[in-house]
């Protein structure tokens, strides 16, 4: 039959190969007298027929589509009649029933159930019957509501989504249940939630559908549990983010269906869950039968149900619908009714039963049977259904809710029901096994007697549960609040309790909800506050307790005109504890330290560990000076005596700085830098000294502070030089050797002293780096006169104590500079300050003697002034010692120096050394040292620290003292 014709309302010709065909009006109006949707298509998919209902139902004119191909209603482009029939059109059978989303003529997805009929050959057209689906599940509502009953108060107070998704054997999805959590975290009703073409949810997120399409695939593919997550655009525009499981299983008719959670895991909000299942619905089956059992007449649902052609059941006893085991009883059932009239099925509602397709199929069924007389005749009408899909919905809904039990029982927490009766009792009509986990209590105990568990309530927050509960009762709002639960084993927990009231139809409040386990959150929320305020080592008050008891402090200082005390306390030398006894011993020294000065302060002072070994004091309520020199006092009268740790006595002294409010500042800042700043002084002037703040040191510490910020843009710029003294031989007057010595050169000071630059460097750890600025211009100096022909002396450059406990980076700077430079190594020597050798003489013996291996020699500066032993010093792999120039200017006037001068000359000749004298200024001094056998001098005789092109000038001259 051509497009045309049925749109022009004309038979076919005779080349469509139709013999007969009804008048075309009969035909247009037999269409659109039927009650459902029907469409006619031919083998290629074109649309022939389209009746009023299908207008009706999807909203397309049928001069839209007739004529058209099927793709027009279809989700998925090009999906052909293959899609819409489910199989290749030549192997479509009558009566086929499917499932399929169809597009409306506004754009929206209409799941619709297709009832397919086949025109027999010699043209085989595919005449098929369209329902809305929602509309044909209708029928299982009493179920439903049974089983919302049951289950739909837990599901709405579990946060997040259920869906159930279905993809069918040709690939088509739809998604037959959305729960109402969509409407709370999307903004969208379920029944809003549109499909694209493909099956993808239009909510996702573009960026997300791919991915989210591939993951449901390969789950069809291996039915595998997976994980959901994605994007999904709310109603209002905001993004949220999804995630969930979903668990994948193959029905019997090939379909694969997915059980589904997400939640919101954007802000981690509840959601609600609720539950509907929409249950398969067949359509119902309508046989009139006599009293002698035989079928009079079917509609068109019994065949296509039971497989059979009218005109093969016409005629037929009913029993041939009903399996084997039934027929005999069906037969002595009639005989009995018609001979006493007795009946247990006619009238008595719907009862279920067995069918028995044609094909020896068998199904359950439902079926309602009357009686009416017809003629003076009895007739029986029976009214059945295939009851298939919804005993698989029942099945499904059943394993849904032992699978909702189990989710209820793996929460960590407990899921209940909660009564609040008339008389104001509480009472626990459902309890999951968490109970047990929280509280240590049976469900069925709690379930028998609510008191159990709300007498385990910690008592603060038993009354603040039971107003909250009153208070919902009142404004019907979710009870939402932490509280403390004692378990049976005397721990106790934290619940964060979550329900919604409703009111029962006897007036009664019920709460359905959920009590979250939050104990490790609340432990670890405590202990984020105790770290935030506490030292976690000694339990001491940190800085921001401290800062914040002063903000109190000072509001009280101000109303009584009183004073406040800093004080800054470190512990004197303690690091060698921790050098010599490890960090755990000096970690143990500490807390027995927090310990002490605990018991030296009032209840109103405030104690805090500042960090490493500084600790820091409030005292409050200062009227005096006086007062605060006594709290200084009690502390160092407190470490009179030693600590022990472990049988170990530590004889520990405290270097402690003052401030005080409001006289040295009014910020809590400005007052602990102030007390630091005296803390310094009193460091500088030994072991348990005090030092109140004054004005000096404030300014001292600024420019201590301006200073250090001036030496580290110094040192990037390599702003650090090398200026040479000479060194000459006391006997022959010739250049022995150099020093070269730090100087800065500022851009903006000029030559700035090295008494204003070399404490502030060593103070902050600079002087490592400037060292190694005066090493590399020394050596290239020294190369370029050794080149040009000048004298080829060595050159001495001063090490700090800290490069030489550093030893890996001191060597690797030495050789970088000789290679940098070409220098040859027996031309370089390393100066090492007596008190820095001394400090660690193991370890500068082994750097020293790594050095002399490299070619490279070390000397002793300063010698005198530090606390040597002979039988260390014996042991260096040195070839030099230089006098302190502090013994050399007092040389010929006092008698003292000049014997310390001979010891130490005799001393060194005793050991093979070579003996340099610094600070020669005179020829009484030369004379002096000439006469004691030094073998070389350096000072000011000489020349003063020079410039490089300076001592070059001074080398071209030659020899600057005469042979003696």
């Amino acid at each position: 039959m051509s497009t045309e014709s049925v749109k022009q309302g004309h038979a076919p010709s005779p080349a469509s190969g139709l013999d007969l065909v009804p008048p075309p009006d009969l035909h247009r109006s037999a269409l659109d007298g039927a009650p459902d949707a029907i469409v006619v298509l031919d083998h290629d998919g074109i649309i022939l027929a389209w009746n009023r209902a299908a207008s009706a139902l999807l909203g397309h004119d049928a001069a839209e589509v007739v004529g058209a191909p099927v793709d027009l209603i279809l989700t998925v482009p090009d999906g052909g009649l293959d899609l819409f029939l489910g199989d290749p059109p030549d192997a479509v059978e009558a009566g086929g029933r499917r499932f399929l989303p169809l597009v409306a003529a506004d754009g929206r997805t209409l799941t619709c159930e297709i009832t397919i009929g086949v025109a027999p050959a010699p043209c085989r057209l595919f005449v098929c019957t369209l329902r809305d689906a929602t509309l044909a599940f209708a029928g299982l509502g009493d179920v439903w509501d049974g089983a919302e009953e049951r289950l739909g108060s837990l599901a709405a107070n579990m946060p997040g989504i259920i869906f159930q998704r279905v993809m069918q054997p040709d690939g088509t999805i739809y998604y037959p249940f959305f729960s109402a959590g969509v409407r709370d975290l999307l903004g969208y009703e379920p029944e809003d939630m549109r499909l694209a073409r493909d099956g993808c949810i239009d909510a996702i997120h573009w960026a997300d559908r791919d991915r989210y399409m591939q993951a449901m695939r390969r789950s069809a593919q291996d039915l595998c549990v997976y994980t959901e997550e994605f994007r999904a655009i709310a109603a209002s525009g905001e993004v949220k983010w999804l995630s969930g499981t979903a668990r994948p299983e193959r029905m019997p008719n090939g379909d694969i269906l997915w059980d589904g959670v997400l939640i919101d895991v954007t802000d981690r909000m509840r959601a609600e869950q609720r539950l509907e299942m929409i249950m398969d619905h067949a359509a119902d089956c309508i046989i009139t039968i006599g009293e002698s059992g035989l079928v009079e007449t079917v509609n068109a649902a019994t065949t296509l149900t039971f497989g059979y052609a009218e005109s093969e059941l016409i005629g037929r006893n009913v029993s041939v619908l009903m399996p084997p085991v039934h027929r005999d009883r069906h037969q002595s059932y009639i005989r009995r009714y018609l001979g006493t009239g007795e009946s247990s099925m006619l009238g008595a509602g719907a009862r279920e039963l067995e069918g028995q397709r044609k094909d020896g199929t068998v199904f359950p069924i439902e079926l309602a049977l009357s009686e009416v007389l017809s003629e003076g005749r009895r007739v029986f009408i029976a009214v059945l259904r295939d009851i298939t899909a919804r005993k698989e919905t029942e099945r499904a809904l059943h394993e849904t809710e032992q699978r909702l039990r189990t989710i209820a029982d793996n929460i960590n927490g407990m899921v209940f029901q909660r009564i609040l009766e008339a008389d104001g009792s509480v009472r626990y009509t459902y309890v999951n096994e968490g109970a047990k986990k929280v509280a240590g209590i049976d469900p069925e105990e709690m379930l028998a007697d609510a008191s159990l568990f709300l007498d385990r309530l910690n008592p603060d927050d038993r009354a603040a549960f039971m107003e909250a509960l009153s208070r919902s009762a009142r404004s019907l709002e979710p009870v939402e609040m932490d509280v403390r639960v004692i378990h049976r084993s005397g721990e106790e927990r934290w619940l964060r309790s979550w329900s919604r009231p409703r009111r029962l139809d006897d007036g009664r409040m019920a709460w359905d909800g959920v009590a979250l386990d939050v104990t490790d959150r609340k432990r670890a929320e405590e202990r984020l506050m105790f770290l935030a305020y506490y030292d976690p080592m000694t339990g001491l008050g940190n800085r921001t307790l401290f800062l914040e008891r002063f903000h109190r402090a000072r509001a009280q200082a101000n109303r009584t005109q009183s004073w406040i005390g800093f004080l800054s306390l470190g512990l004197d030398r303690f690091s060698i504890i921790n050098a010599t006894l490890g960090h755990s011993v000096g970690d143990r020294v500490l807390k027995a330290v927090a310990e002490r000065l605990q018991g030296c302060c009032g209840s109103s002072d405030v104690l805090c560990r500042a960090g490493g070994d500084r600790f820091m004091v409030l005292l409050t309520g200062i009227a005096t000076l006086a007062e605060m020199f006594e709290a200084v006092e009690r502390i160092h009268a407190a470490f009179a005596q030693p600590i022990a740790i472990d049988g170990q006595e530590f004889d520990l002294t405290l270097s402690i700085g003052g401030s005080l409010y409001p006289r040295d500042g009014d910020s809590a800042e400005t007052l602990i830098m102030h007390a630091d700043a005296a803390l310094n002084r009193a460091k500088a002037q030994g072991p348990g000294s005090f030092q109140l703040f004054s004005e000096e040191m404030g300014q001292r510490a600024v420019q201590t502070l301006a200073m250090q910020a001036r030496l580290r843009r110094a040192i990037e710029n390599r702003e650090f030089v090398a200026f040479f003294q000479p060194q000459v031989d006391v006997r022959t007057g010739a250049f022995v050797g150099m020093e070269a010595l730090a100087r800065w050169q500022s851009p903006d000071r000029g030559l700035v002293p090295p008494g204003e630059f070399i404490p502030v460097a060593e103070e902050f750890g600079l002087i490592d780096a400037i060292c190694e600025q005066v090493l590399d211009d020394a050596c290239r100096w020294t190369k370029a006169w050794h080149d040009a022909g000048l004298p080829q002396v060595p050159v001495a450059v001063n090490i700090s104590g800290r490069q030489f406990h550093n030893s890996r980076r001191l060597l690797q700077t030495v050789e970088d500079a000789l290679a940098a430079t070409g220098l040859d190594p027996r031309f370089l020597e390393l100066e090492l300050t007596e008190s820095s050798a001394m400090t660690d003489p193991e370890n500068a013996i082994a750097v020293v003697r790594q050095l002399r291996d490299r070619g490279v020699a070390s000397s002793i500066d300063d010698f005198g002034t530090g606390y040597s032993s002979l039988s260390v010093l014996k042991r260096f792999p040195i070839r030099k010692l230089k006098i302190d120039r502090s013994f050399v200017l007092d040389v010929t006037t006092d008698m003292n120096d000049a014997a310390i001068v001979c010891a130490m000359i005799a001393m060194a000749n005793a050991l093979n050394l070579k003996v340099v004298a610094e600070g020669v200024e005179t020829m009484e001094h030369l004379d002096f040292l000439h006469g004691v056998g030094c073998d070389s001098i350096q000072g000011y005789l000489v020349a003063k620290p020079l410039p490089a092109a300076e001592m070059e000038a001074l080398f071209r001259k030659g020899p600057p003292l005469k042979p003696r």
